[in-house]
């Protein structure tokens, strides 16, 4: 799937994965490359494009609920 982010705070659309303690907090997730914000829902936008795959999965299961 694709997913499209940018920073609420700064605009940036860079961002990096992040496993531990951040300036003493404890993230686990993204931050902001340029700010360092943790990454909320906020940042992913709304008009996110769903890859071909992602809608073949989608018809096949569709496919299947239907009697």
């Amino acid at each position: 799937m694709v997913m499209k982010v940018r920073c609420t705070a700064c605009g940036s659309k860079r961002f990096r994965y992040t496993t531990g303690d951040q300036k003493g907090k404890f993230h686990h997730g993204a931050v902001c490359a340029y700010c360092f914000k943790p990454f909320t829902v906020q940042d992913v936008l709304p008009h996110t494009e769903i890859d071909p795959i992602a809608h073949c999965l989608i018809r096949q299961r569709n496919s299947r609920l239907r009697p």
